[in-house]
């Protein structure tokens, strides 16, 4: 049996740390597939190849995966797309950061918080030849607080994704699981054009609530701050507090301001 880890970032190091470290698989038996824009130098997550190098397991190319059989094929952020059919092996999985059937596809970080979802979720499944469509295996749930940010959100994924990959990962190994179809209820689905990041505009003629949501959807200091009226945004807070309606004043480091309903949202400005 052969296993393969293909992805970036804390999930995918922090699994193959576990295989080597907690498991203790034969390093012989171990492969990485590095995502294409992997340095090899941790930054504010830690890379792949870099961990894999200091730990001698070997580096692969998507391609040279292809003709591995008895092989277990794990995605963790991987960033291509998996043609099923090119594999000489059907043990092809990937843990989605969302709680599907919900939210297939890109910007797991931001739409939950566009939508005001207050819980979210990581999903095991098996690959098919859609996108995050093939049949779930295991799922771990948890909440999302009103104030998280993009940034909060994606800590939490990385957080229980690890979980999930740990309280899965023997029995995987020993098909010792079962599957369950995707329901066609609730399914949903957001392409790479579904956001322009280069042109986020924030409409204040909404309520409090749905401001508040634009806002902590698109803080990710690593990518993007959104901006109010110039000002760059790295914190929002929604308040019950009455301040009437569409308001907007500016204190310190603080903007407090308000959306149609008049609820107060108190917005911290990047230094």
């Amino acid at each position: 049996m052969k296993l393969c880890i293909a992805g970036k970032n804390d999930i995918a190091v922090n699994a193959l740390c576990y295989l080597v470290n907690t498991l203790n698989c034969n390093k012989n038996n171990l492969f990485v597939i590095l995502n294409r824009n992997d340095s090899g130098i941790d930054t504010w997550q830690k890379s792949l190849k870099k961990c894999a190098k200091e730990l001698g397991i070997k580096i692969l190319s998507l391609e040279d995966a292809y003709d591995i059989e008895d092989l277990y094929f794990i995605s963790l952020e991987f960033d291509r797309i998996i043609r099923t059919s090119r594999f000489k092996t059907d043990k092809l999985f990937n843990i989605h950061f969302s709680n599907l059937p919900s939210y297939k596809g890109m910007y797991t970080s931001v739409m939950p918080l566009l939508n005001g979802e207050k819980n979210g979720g990581v999903t095991l499944h098996k690959i098919d030849d859609g996108i995050d469509t093939g049949e779930i295996i295991k799922q771990k749930f948890f909440d999302i607080d009103i104030n998280d940010t993009a940034r909060d959100l994606y800590f939490k994924y990385l957080n229980n994704a690890f979980e999930l990959f740990k309280e899965n990962i023997e029995q995987l190994l020993k098909n010792n699981i079962s599957y369950e179809k995707q329901s066609a209820v609730n399914s949903t689905y957001y392409s790479k054009t579904a956001l322009d990041f280069n042109n986020i505009n924030i409409d204040l003629n909404k309520t409090s609530f749905e401001i508040h949501n634009q806002i902590r959807a698109f803080i990710f200091k690593e990518y993007q701050l959104p901006e109010i009226n110039g000002f760059k945004i790295e914190k929002s807070v929604l308040t019950n507090e009455f301040i009437g309606r569409n308001k907007f004043e500016v204190i310190n480091q603080t903007i407090k301001l308000s959306g149609i309903d008049g609820y107060a949202i108190f917005l911290s400005i990047a230094r």
